[in-house]
């Protein structure tokens, strides 16, 4: 137990020096998280602009009891609302029980990938279960 709370330390740490780890205010893009058919809490997303072979994080926002956010830039110095273009989203506790795949920790691997557009308003991100759940 006592190898438990040192990890979680250890990412309740990382998550604050990332600037996840406090709720900024809102104004940017709203999204919602649903992970394994839930609306969790404190999940940082990250989106990373997608430029050739390239990505970039542009900012994050963290889940609510709902399981919805709102987007702002690096460092939370104000609301980011996304252009059109491609985006990768990750994902990463900022307080929460819910252990996630590595798969969705890494802008190279992660399934979450955006085309957005012009004409979108929600950036609705969907986890589903493992298929050997």
């Amino acid at each position: 137990m006592n190898h438990k709370l040192r990890i979680g330390a250890l990412a309740a740490c990382v998550a604050l020096l990332s600037g996840c780890g406090q709720r900024p205010d809102t104004g940017g893009t709203p999204g919602i998280l649903t992970y394994h058919g839930k609306l969790p809490s404190d999940i940082c997303v990250t989106v990373h602009r997608v430029e050739g072979s390239a990505t970039e994080p542009i900012g994050f926002g963290v889940t609510a009891n709902d399981g919805t956010f709102h987007l702002v830039t690096n460092a939370a110095r104000g609301p980011l609302r996304l252009s059109p273009g491609e985006y990768r989203c990750t994902l990463e506790s900022a307080g929460s029980p819910i252990r996630i795949s590595k798969e969705y920790t890494k802008a190279n691997s992660t399934p979450l990938k955006i085309s957005w557009s012009a004409d979108d308003t929600s950036l609705d991100l969907d986890v589903p279960p493992a298929s050997t759940q």
